[in-house]
């Protein structure tokens, strides 16, 4: 009998996530899954420290009470970087659950970058929808203040509209955010956080009646492929 993988998951919040799981275990059906996040040991007075300034790059995240918090992306990476390396030691593959940027993060082990793997699984299926181009793509962040990034960031795949709707305030802030997407009449809706979950997808579906991508499901695609070679590398 072949020994399960073992797959880290790092959050930029506090783990473990039970929201986020599931996702990975429906995936990586078998696999042992360690979790770690940057706020672990963190006091609350501590995390708000953390929070962004004007001219910070913004993240969301929660924390194990489930509250939302803002963080500065700068304040992060050096936490994330002793989270992976943590978890290099025993991990098969390590996963970070956020679709956010970070140039300077690495790992000692393999690691699975969701800003990656997102974007090229969104332009594979824009491509296969309408190859000739003239795309409109909606894109949900969980907060304002990454739409200029977002812009940026997807623009190259057609026109794209931003729309801010928190995964953790999503009741409070979807009635707005489903009448914007409703408007914008997308090709494509990417769902542009790792906290967005399958029942959210479900709701901006019937909203836009168009593909919805959701990050946390795409990513968890890549990783079983890349469990699945290695395995198979293994003789499984």
């Amino acid at each position: 009998m072949k020994p399960a993988r073992t797959v880290g998951l790092v959050t930029i919040g506090q783990a473990p996530r039970p929201d986020l799981i599931e996702e990975y275990e429906h995936a990586l059906s078998g696999a042992r899954f360690l979790q770690a996040g940057a706020l672990d040991d963190l006091s609350d007075a501590e995390i708000f420290d953390l929070a962004p300034g004007a001219a910070d790059d913004v993240l969301v995240s929660r924390l194990r009470s489930g509250v939302e918090v803002r963080l500065a992306r700068r304040h992060l990476e050096p936490r994330l970087r002793r989270c992976l390396d943590r978890l290099a030691q025993e991990a098969d593959l390590t996963i970070l659950l956020c679709t956010g940027e970070f140039p300077a993060l690495q790992s000692r082990g393999p690691l699975l970058v969701p800003r990656r793997a997102l974007y090229h699984f969104v332009a594979a299926v824009i491509d296969g929808l309408r190859p000739s181009g003239g795309h409109t793509l909606s894109v949900l962040i969980p907060d304002a203040a990454q739409g200029p990034s977002a812009h940026a960031r997807w623009a190259g795949l057609g026109r794209t509209m931003t729309v801010a709707v928190s995964p953790y305030r999503w009741r409070e802030e979807i009635g707005a955010a489903g009448t914007a997407l409703a408007q914008t009449r997308p090709d494509v809706v990417v769902m542009d956080c790792i906290g967005y979950t399958r029942a959210m997808r479900r709701l901006v579906a019937r909203l836009t009646n168009a593909p919805v991508i959701l990050a946390n499901a795409a990513v968890a695609t890549v990783a079983r492929e890349v469990i699945g070679e290695a395995d198979d590398a293994h003789g499984a």
